[in-house]
């Protein structure tokens, strides 16, 4: 009995240590999950802290559970923690502060749950190089939601529901390689849609140059603002295939002078400038499915050959 009353008490003040000595507010309550680097706990309640048991962690996973809400400090101060994966499980909200003070920091995939919501104040100044939030509701990014990543590489965002895009976002992030909002309801690109996004930039890591590849098909574009590429000049791919472009006017081009790959299959477009062509030669193979002019298939035919 006295064994027994003292595994007890032991449980309890672990319990009490994940959620209150660190100032959170649960998160978790009996949530099921595979963590790297504490193989035996099994369970959580509270928040993830750096308590003994937990200081060691490397991966964070929580699958097919229901967490609604990170709220502040959900997951923190965890020294080694690289990957954190939440999936399928309902998260409708992710609080400002719901992840910080994780140095290691590598993944966040939170993907098929239910928020709405990307708030400033989640994901800025987390050394965070892959985040992957795909399969979600997503209608509202904050303008500031993705800036101060400093490490961000990949950002994943296909199948949501966003319908617009800002060029607000990505300011002091400037590593970017991959944008994915595939699968979206975004209308228009506004004017300097890619401002903040270097294009090109170096990596230390790889020892290479690294384009910037943009993923925008399968959405519900109609036209591009004049100027919408002010502010970049180089990139790597560039994806609106799949949308309801009627036009490309060459004032929309802005500052671009060049874009390895450009994909607009299945659009309505009628023709596109020369200077588009100039910019992406390889365009020429990626028209097909668009309502093309004679005068517009005689030209391609003769450019292509």
């Amino acid at each position: 009995m006295t064994a027994l009353r003292l595994t007890f008490g032991a449980f309890f003040v672990s319990c009490l240590l994940l959620s209150s000595a660190f100032a959170c507010e649960p998160s978790f309550f009996g949530t099921n999950v595979t963590l790297g680097g504490a193989k035996d706990v099994k369970n959580i309640t509270g928040c993830f802290s750096p308590v003994e048991k937990l200081v060691r962690v490397s991966l964070i996973q929580i699958l097919d559970e229901n967490v609604p809400v990170l709220r502040k400090g959900a997951i923190s101060g965890l020294p080694n923690l690289v990957d954190i994966i939440i999936e399928n499980s309902s998260v409708t909200d992710l609080e400002s502060g719901c992840f910080t003070d994780l140095p290691k920091l590598y993944l966040i995939k939170l993907r098929h749950n239910n928020f709405n919501t990307v708030r400033d104040g989640v994901f800025n100044n987390l050394p965070v190089t892959e985040l992957c939030l795909s399969n979600n509701s997503i209608e509202s990014i904050h303008p500031k939601a993705f800036n101060d990543i400093p490490n961000l590489s990949v950002l994943i965002l296909d199948q949501n529901k966003i319908g617009y895009w800002s060029g607000e976002w990505f300011v002091r992030s400037p590593k970017i390689a991959v944008l994915n909002f595939e699968y979206n309801w975004i209308t228009n690109i506004p004017t300097a849609a890619l401002q903040n996004v270097n294009g090109v930039h170096y990596d230390a890591n790889v020892n290479l140059n690294v384009s910037t590849n943009v993923y925008l098909n399968n959405n519900r574009i109609k036209y591009l603002s004049d100027g919408a590429f002010n502010g970049i000049e180089i990139f790597g791919w560039l994806f609106l295939h799949k949308n309801e472009l009627e036009e490309i006017s060459e004032a929309s081009l802005g500052t671009l002078k060049k874009v390895d790959w450009i994909r607009l299959e299945h659009n309505q477009l009628k023709c596109i400038p020369r200077k588009l062509v100039e910019i992406s030669p390889k365009v020429l193979w990626y028209m097909s499915h668009n309502p093309l002019t004679d005068e517009c298939k005689i030209w391609y035919d003769s450019l292509k050959n």
